[in-house]
């Protein structure tokens, strides 16, 4: 029965360690947060579409360019951040079909946190 509730308590320690990745410091914005909001945003947010404008030469300018979307150094307050965590107090949830991964919300949330760099 003690072997049982290890191993149990061994999965719910996995499922964590899922759920919360830990990522690398110094996150790109270039390498690492551009390719997401590439991939996973930006065939909505453009110019013919919904703002702001994600599409690679102008993503980094539309978040940080209005103070609540992106706090620098503050992911909690950032309104990009609780849209995706689907926490908005408006009720926007960005992606609206398909949430944005645990790897890449981390991602997101790191880069944000270390000051919303444009590097």
């Amino acid at each position: 029965m003690t072997g049982l509730l290890v191993l149990l308590a061994a999965c719910e320690n996995d499922k964590l360690s899922e759920e919360i990745p830990v990522v690398k410091d110094n996150i790109s914005f270039a390498l690492d947060i551009q390719p997401i909001l590439s991939s996973q945003c930006a065939g909505c947010h453009n110019p013919g579409n919904v703002k702001p404008d994600l599409r690679k030469e102008f993503a980094y300018g539309s978040l940080t360019e209005d103070e609540e979307g992106v706090v620098p150094g503050n992911s909690e307050e950032s309104e990009l951040v609780q849209m995706l965590e689907r926490i908005s107090e408006d009720g926007k949830s960005m992606p609206p079909s398909t949430p944005l991964s645990p790897l890449n919300l981390a991602l997101i949330r790191k880069w944000i946190d270390e000051g919303a760099k444009n590097n």
